[in-house]
């Protein structure tokens, strides 16, 4: 298993209030899988991170192409592996 930094950017802002709340609930559920371990925005708005753990990037990939705002082409996800180092309360 390994993890994966996913840097989202945005595409095209004027449908993001149309699939926000799909796209949450799809993030939601990978969390609840134990696939997504955290996502957000940053503080200046400028991108979102989503960290990821899976099998590769090609699995991280096809599992964000599903995603309401990649379906719909409202943000592009682009997908690093992550060679991460936790401190010990994770």
């Amino acid at each position: 298993m390994a993890y994966f930094a996913v840097l989202v950017t945005e595409l095209d802002n004027s449908k993001k209030d149309q699939y926000f709340s799909d796209h949450m609930k799809y993030l939601d559920d990978l969390r609840d899988q134990g696939t997504v371990i955290a996502n957000g925005k940053f503080a200046d708005g400028s991108l979102g991170l989503i960290i990821f753990r899976g099998e590769s990037q090609a699995e991280v990939e096809d599992i964000l192409s599903r995603s309401p705002f990649a379906i719909h082409g409202v943000r592009e996800f682009n997908v690093h592996e992550w060679v991460a180092k936790w401190g010990p309360e994770i």
